[in-house]
């Protein structure tokens, strides 16, 4: 699981640096409009959600690793297309990406669900890792020398990890169960909705607070110092939680309080203090909810390649809704708007404590 583990942290680190760069980017390359930003930012995720339910098929069938290999060469392709330099390539590079994304994550996941719980939680702390790196990176290389360079370093490191991956193991390209029908626990569609709203509430504002800096004179290292100090306090969470036996719901649903509550306090920042702190608060509760929330969906699972894509679809489904929602708001009522997102995770909170008693 080493080398697996390390390619997942180099996949989240360059996709950090290319993806807190695309809203900006699009903006430097003259879209005005929150709508059409928002549509663009989603459109990797319309196509994830379409071909995740086949990678987990495929998974199944021909091995976890040669579809994460496969996912790797995509996004290379979608760095490419981003380098083109005009919003029509940046979209077909989106399609890319979603590709990418719809083939790599669903199978590092599935092939920590093979090997337990713990495993789980340890991938959590490579991507943990990676989201420290890959925003903070992002945000500073975008201020430094733009977006285009964002885009060739993601390259370079998506490139050396297509070189990791095509070293692993034999044993860990193996595929899951082959019986037949779908074989998938309910358990794994419940916290595929919860994940949706989650991805929903967080992908609207962090596609528009970078935009909203960007308008009002301020550098995106801003976000990317929001993002790097929640990622970098997420891995506490991820470290002890599987430990300490506190993986149950009620710890999941007191972490999605918390990331509600670093999100909102995200919505207020001006300074970098403000937002080093709303980032502090978010971590703490996001490292949480990744462990919680993956552990209770999918440890056990007996077809982990089709349960993991089915799961990770929820990511994709609020990645659609939220910057589409997040840029419809902004576009009628302001960036006042993002002040309101956060409080639909009061809806997660609920039905993770009702989960709890019930369960």
């Amino acid at each position: 699981m080493r080398s697996i583990n390390l390619a997942t942290l180099l996949f989240f680190t360059a996709n950090g640096v290319a993806i807190v760069a695309i809203p900006p980017y699009l903006r430097d390359l003259g879209v005005r409009s929150e709508s059409v930003i928002g549509a663009v930012v989603s459109t990797a995720f319309f196509v994830s959600i379409v071909a995740r339910p086949l990678s987990g098929f495929l998974g199944e069938r021909v091995g976890y690793t040669r579809l994460m290999s496969i996912g790797v060469n995509l996004a290379i392709a979608a760095q490419l297309m981003y380098l083109l330099g005009s919003p029509g390539w940046v979209q077909v590079g989106r399609v890319f990406h979603g590709l990418s994304i719809a083939t790599f994550l669903p199978m590092s996941i599935a092939l920590s669900v093979v090997e337990g719980a713990r495993a789980i939680a340890t991938r959590s702390l490579a991507v943990g890792v990676g989201n420290v790196l890959g925003p903070l990176a992002g945000s500073v290389i975008y201020d430094v020398g733009g977006a285009k360079l964002s885009f060739t370093t993601a390259l370079a490191i998506h490139a050396a990890n297509w070189i990791l991956i095509r070293g692993a193991s034999g044993g860990a390209a193996g595929g899951g169960s082959r019986e037949p029908g779908l074989g998938v626990e309910g358990r794994v569609f419940l916290f595929m909705a919860l994940l949706t709203l989650y991805a929903a509430t967080y992908m609207s504002i962090s596609t528009f607070i970078p935009v909203k800096l960007r308008d009002h004179g301020m550098p995106l290292t801003y976000w990317g110092l929001f993002t790097s100090v929640a990622a970098l306090l997420s891995l506490l969470p991820r470290a002890f939680l599987m430990k300490a036996g506190l993986v149950n719901p009620v710890t999941a649903a007191v972490a999605t309080a918390v990331t509600l509550m670093g999100m909102l306090l995200a919505t207020y920042a001006e300074d970098p203090v403000a937002f080093a702190i709303s980032g502090a608060v978010y971590g703490l509760g996001q490292g949480a909810v990744v462990v919680t929330y993956q552990i209770l969906a999918l440890s056990g699972s007996k077809r982990a390649g089709l349960s993991s894509s089915i799961y990770t679809m929820g990511w994709d489904l609020g990645s659609i809704i939220g910057p589409i929602a997040g840029g419809a708001l902004v576009e009628s009522l302001g960036y006042s708007a993002l002040h309101v997102i956060p409080l639909v995770m009061a809806l997660d909170i609920a039905v993770l404590f009702l989960y709890a008693i019930r369960r």
